[in-house]
């Protein structure tokens, strides 16, 4: 999609290729531009994210799409997805959890954050994102975000 999407960007961090072109082509449908991240990958597991503190996909994005069991979590290795998410909470990006939720819930009762079990519905994800972009206070120079 070129230009500014009615519902605004959203980034989707997420091991996997077919669900995270799964959960893109639903968001996409319903007006949204996607950013697609595998999050961190071998050989260290590592991201940007994690070395230096600051993403440049998480930049543009208005809502982040975290998949809790990334492949750095399964190495044991690297940047963890609970990294991540404190990094894009730290940030002020509202956060929709994929996964299990184990581990993750203590102090986030008061954070921009919405949990959904792996690979939801595309009608839940559409409406969880929605309620989070709405979240999304309106910066100098941007419209109105409509979902």
């Amino acid at each position: 999609m070129e230009g500014k999407a009615r519902g605004g960007t959203v980034l989707i961090v997420e091991a996997d290729a077919a669900e995270r072109e799964r959960l893109g082509s639903a968001l996409e449908r319903e007006g949204f531009d996607v950013l697609q991240c595998s999050g961190p990958s071998p050989p260290d597991y590592g991201c940007v994210g994690g070395r230096e503190g600051r993403c440049a996909l998480m930049g543009s994005a208005d809502v982040v799409v975290l998949d809790l069991w990334l492949e750095s979590d399964a190495m044991l290795a690297g940047t963890p997805s609970g990294e991540l998410l404190r990094l894009y909470l730290g940030a002020g990006k509202p956060v929709l959890m994929l996964g299990s939720f184990e581990g993750f819930n203590h102090g986030l009762e008061a954070e921009a954050v919405e949990r959904l079990g792996r690979a939801p519905e595309p009608e839940d994800l559409i409406r969880a994102v929605r309620t989070l972009a709405k979240a999304v206070p309106q910066q100098e120079g941007r419209s109105p975000r409509r979902a």
